[in-house]
């Protein structure tokens, strides 16, 4: 059975996910040190400016450790994703689908980043319907011998997946195709023809 360990994201980008369903057996990474400016706390959707980066800001605390990291309350992080989603995508083919499951991840009372991270990892399984084999690390290695590692693999300054399959996005008529965003873009766009889309990668 192939099992790989990942870093858990914020609604990753497309190439995170197209790797995932490559492998039996996932592992989240829960107690690796937070590392600022990743996918950890930070996605990418389409906008009618160019890419927009939503960023989740965290409280600077003692601990690092990820599953322990707490959310900013007062940035009023939930409403502005909410916003700028229902702008990015209220006009795509498949978001009506969606923005029920999405509202209501946006008015739970989040504390932590891993949990809401968890939840939008969830969201994606189910919308692509799929059932990983999923687990979660006990403790920190520096490096992992029994699957593959990706935990580092995945950033938004490494360029690692180039010309990435078209698929029509809502603004590509003011900025071109932009590839690799976060797979809500993906979802919101292609709908069922998501999983499709992942395996061919």
């Amino acid at each position: 059975m192939k099992a790989a360990l990942f870093s858990i994201t914020y609604w990753g980008p497309i190439s995170y996910f197209a790797k995932m369903l490559q492998y039996d057996q996932l592992v989240l990474e829960a107690k690796e040190s937070f590392s600022k400016q990743t996918y950890r706390n930070r996605t990418y959707v389409d906008g009618p400016n160019g890419a927009l980066m939503l960023n989740l800001s965290v409280n600077h605390q003692s601990s690092r450790q990820i599953d322990l990291i707490t959310l900013n309350q007062a940035e009023n992080w939930a409403q502005k994703h909410w916003q700028a989603l229902q702008t990015s995508y209220g006009s795509s083919p498949f978001f009506d689908a969606i923005s029920a499951d999405l509202e209501a991840l946006y008015q739970k009372p989040y504390q932590r980043l891993w949990d809401l991270n968890l939840d939008t990892f969830k969201l994606v399984c189910k919308w692509l319907r799929i059932q990983p084999q999923l687990t979660y690390s006990e403790d920190w290695h520096e490096l992992s011998t029994n699957c593959d590692d990706y935990r580092n693999y995945f950033h938004p300054k490494k360029n690692l997946e180039k010309n990435l399959p078209y698929y029509p996005q809502v603004f590509e008529h003011k900025g071109g195709f932009k590839e690799n965003l976060s797979i809500l873009d993906l979802i919101c766009n292609e709908g069922p023809a998501a999983f499709d889309y992942l395996t061919q990668l």
